[in-house]
């Protein structure tokens, strides 16, 4: 991974279901990992390995959905066997309704359900 996430950087996340009162566009994303079309926006953390957020696989709507996901697991991964997943060293965390790739998928997936 390029950039990995600093202890400062996971504090800040909110601890898993901290936010679950929160309407899903209305939760924070923290940080953003990419890879080519690949995007993982962690929203909570549980202090260890696993974040909460938005996934979306590909750049396809149909592998895209709010679930968990391990940092451990983004470590490893080398798209193509090398191309590691990139921690946005700029992201400024901000609602999900602000990520125009997120509000896009669910508006697929409301209308493909």
């Amino acid at each position: 991974m390029i950039n990995i996430p600093t202890t400062e950087q996971l504090n800040k996340l909110p601890r898993l279901y901290e936010t679950e009162h929160l309407r899903p566009e209305e939760k924070i994303v923290h940080l953003h990992f990419t890879a080519d079309r690949c995007h993982w926006w962690a929203i909570e953390w549980d202090g260890q390995d696993t974040f909460f957020g938005y996934f979306l696989l590909n750049g396809w709507s149909h592998d895209s959905e709010f679930g968990y996901f391990n940092l451990s697991e983004l470590l490893d991964i080398k798209v193509g066997g090398w191309l590691e997943i990139l921690n946005n060293p700029f992201w400024i965390p901000k609602p999900v309704k602000d990520i125009a790739l997120i509000p896009k998928m669910l508006r697929y997936q409301d209308r493909s359900a």
